[in-house]
């Protein structure tokens, strides 16, 4: 393989070595685009991939992204596969019963929102990586990300406790508790 290409190839050559194993397993492979990118919808923080439906694309084909936290080829490969499967699927069953058949034929185990390559298909997974080469990325460290402040003030209540949060200019109206009316509140 090629020693320079980008991230987006090489999960497309990942795509097109997957493609037998798919095929194999009574599943081929529909047409799909790869990037490495932040999957859209939850947190940056947990999820790792992400397909989207054809119905989604203005191309009419799956859109897969692998999370930039992923570095290691054996992971991103496996993540691939698990988003190959619901392009497979088409997104259409989400990690219902259907998916997990799919994903169990072609290789993969546990949880199926978790599914990842079993040790058989784990093998295969390393041999491609040593086919395709190293994969061109390094890992994106989000815990040097600043946190954005939150501009609330925290509110309580010394007769009830309850607490509540607002912004100061509201704060500094505060007269009495919105829970039990009593006047011992404070904001901090």
């Amino acid at each position: 393989m090629k020693t320079n290409i980008t991230r987006e190839q090489w999960l497309e050559a990942g795509v097109k070595a997957l493609a037998p194993i798919f095929a194999e397993a009574g599943h081929p492979l529909p047409a799909v685009k790869v990037s490495c990118s932040w999957p859209g919808g939850g947190t940056a923080r947990k999820r790792i991939g992400e397909c989207w439906a054809r119905r989604m694309s203005a191309a009419n084909i799956n859109e897969i992204f692998i999370s930039p936290r992923i570095a290691e080829p054996g992971a991103a490969l496996s993540i691939l596969a698990h988003e190959l499967v619901h392009a497979v699927d088409d997104c259409v069953h989400g990690h219902k019963r259907e998916f997990a058949d799919i994903g169990r034929a072609v290789g993969l185990t546990g949880k199926p929102s978790a599914m990842s390559a079993g040790p058989e298909l784990a093998a295969k997974l390393e041999q491609i990586a040593a086919k395709i080469g190293p994969y061109p990325h390094a890992t994106l460290d989000l815990s040097q990300r600043k946190k954005q402040k939150t501009y609330l003030l925290k509110c309580q209540c010394h007769e009830c406790d309850a607490v509540w949060r607002m912004t100061a200019s509201w704060a500094q109206m505060l007269q009495q508790c919105p829970c039990c009316g009593s006047d011992n509140v404070e904001a901090a």
